[in-house]
């Protein structure tokens, strides 16, 4: 199997695995993207005033997870740091079936010493953290 195919297979593992956790996080609705927006899916929560909190999801997949932190390029970062909803960023290892999670904000980038490349600290998504991050996502 060539290098690509591989990283194709991999990655859409990720996704697939990172739906299943977001549908069991009860939301109203989860979309997968279609174009190039850096999202992987858009996330529908409903919040206490009525309305539905709508969050964009983007989707990394590794084989190997080192010291809970994974590096962005500095334009996907920015991207994601400087919009004006909460990216929430999902990294999957697919070889353990572990999910990891960071919400993206322009202070994430303080620790970065590449210019071209941010490093973006991670938290493992348990019973406890999944149960946090829904209300996150709902409040």
């Amino acid at each position: 199997m060539s290098d690509s195919n591989r990283a194709k297979l991999v990655g859409r593992r990720g996704e697939l695995i990172a739906e299943l956790f977001l549908q069991d996080l009860k939301p109203e609705f989860v979309a997968q993207t279609t174009g190039d927006f850096g999202y992987d899916f858009l996330v529908g929560f409903p919040n206490s005033k009525g309305g539905i909190n709508n969050i964009p999801v983007a989707v990394r997949a590794t084989e190997r997870l080192a010291q809970n932190r994974i590096p962005l390029p500095r334009r996907v970062y920015e991207r994601f740091a400087y919009s004006n909803i909460p990216v929430l960023l999902l990294v999957v290892d697919v070889k353990e079936n572990r999910i990891f999670y960071s919400w993206i904000s322009p202070v994430d980038a303080g620790g970065s010493r590449e210019p071209e490349t941010v490093m973006i600290r991670l938290t493992e998504i348990d019973d406890s953290t999944k149960e946090e991050l829904r209300r996150q996502m709902a409040a």
